[in-house]
């Protein structure tokens, strides 16, 4: 059975909190792996400080409107995983879960307009019955579509799309000259441009350097610039690092 909590100490490297001011800290649902996902009571608590005690955050999340992705969450525990959106209606503010070039999970604040987009990264297809296809993505989120329209996604492609409806809008393609996030490895938080491809790693350029990384830890947010707000800061070009 999965405890209701974790050890501070003990807690994923990536969660940027406080690990000696108590002993234990909320363990989100099982759904998303630790290292990309913190729980509501986590995330309102010690990362955006909208509550002081686990009290106040059930409080808020039971008798206030918090959501996810745009739909209502009633659970303290409930998973906010990378690139989800928490939205906070009374007050109007919205944030999304990035990952910083320090390594470290952390939201940032997001405009009304962008609150309402979505990415996700293409991992398989599944042919289905009836000549549907099943495009899975790497944060556990499914479009079925026709095979028509599946032809035209690939493996490590990036799907953009509407919440809380799920209305795909647009396909941002894993090729040479696309922009990336770097989400995994060493360079994690760099946003680079794909210079070209070695096997299975790109290459990319960071100031003069050429450096590479597997393809796996690459995610397409945009061609020239992102289609969302992935740093804290401002948005890198060249590849340089987010100011944090």
């Amino acid at each position: 059975m999965v405890k209701n909590h974790i050890k501070r100490i003990n807690a994923p490297k990536r969660w940027d909190i406080l690990r000696k001011e108590n002993k234990f800290i909320s363990r989100p649902n099982p759904g998303i792996t630790l290292d990309f996902a913190v729980s509501l009571n986590t995330a309102l608590k010690e990362i955006l400080g909208k509550t002081k005690t686990t009290k106040e955050s059930k409080y808020l999340i039971r008798y206030k409107q918090v959501l996810v992705n745009g739909v209502r969450r009633y659970d303290e525990k409930f998973p906010v995983g990378f690139l989800d959106v928490l939205s906070l209606p009374e007050s109007q503010e919205s944030y999304r879960l990035i990952i910083t070039d320090q390594n470290k999970l952390a939201f940032v604040k997001v405009s009304d307009v962008e609150s309402k987009i979505k990415i996700s990264k293409v991992y398989k297809k599944i042919a289905l019955a009836g000549g549907k296809m099943q495009v899975a993505c790497t944060d556990g989120r499914n479009f079925l579509m026709t095979k028509e329209d599946a032809g035209k996604v690939s493996t490590n492609d990036t799907i953009v799309y509407s919440i809380p409806d799920q209305k795909v809008t647009s396909i941002l393609k894993f090729e040479k000259g696309s922009t990336v996030f770097l989400y995994q490895g060493k360079h994690a938080g760099n946003l680079v441009k794909i210079e070209a491809f070695d096997g299975s790693n790109i290459m990319f350029k960071e100031g003069a350097e050429t450096l590479e990384t597997r393809k796996p830890y690459a995610f397409v947010v945009g061609k020239d610039t992102p289609v969302i707000t992935m740093t804290l800061g401002v948005q890198p070009a060249g590849g340089k690092k987010a100011k944090n």
